[in-house]
């Protein structure tokens, strides 16, 4: 059975892989845009913050949490 560090950090690297899977997926779009147009590739986004994954991590835990 998992404690609840493994299930906190299971989450953490749930929201840290989700923000990463939705930045690469945008970084794509961006790409296959610029390469479709022939047009200068617009700047990418920043990659997620640490912030944010904790912020995701915490919504995410949040609802774990509820009975």
């Amino acid at each position: 059975m998992a404690t609840g560090y493994d299930i906190r950090y299971n989450i953490l690297n749930d929201a840290r892989s989700t923000l990463f899977e939705q930045w690469h997926r945008e970084c794509d779009r961006i790409r296959r845009n610029a390469d479709l147009g022939q047009r200068q590739l617009e700047p990418l986004p920043s990659a997620p913050s640490a912030a944010q994954i904790k912020a995701l991590a915490e919504e995410l835990y949040e609802f774990v949490q509820r009975k």
